[in-house]
């Protein structure tokens, strides 16, 4: 029933559930379902706890509000590749 080699992904019917509990949006009995899974299962607890290290790491990270940047990548040369690509397609 449970894995024991500590590698590897997530059970795939929990792995929705676990990043729900990493981000904080799992509540009452989903999330109490979760960790209880995860404290018996090496693969899942091993997954939320790197979730949780990233989501925090991601939470804690600066906000860089830089307006030249954005304005290169609004209006960078990915715009003409994309309407490129998508052209082809239209025409194929």
């Amino acid at each position: 029933m449970f894995r024991h080699d500590p590698e590897g992904p997530p059970c795939s019917n929990m792995e929705n559930l676990l990043q729900q509990v990493a981000d904080g949006s799992a509540k009452g009995l989903k999330k109490w379902y979760a960790v209880a899974h995860a404290n018996r299962c090496t693969h899942c607890g091993n997954f939320l706890s790197r979730m949780t290290r990233t989501v925090s790491a991601l939470r804690s990270a600066q906000k860089v509000e830089d307006e030249e940047v954005f304005n290169r990548l609004l209006n960078g040369s990915w715009k003409t590749a994309v309407s490129e690509a998508t052209s082809d397609e239209k025409k194929a």
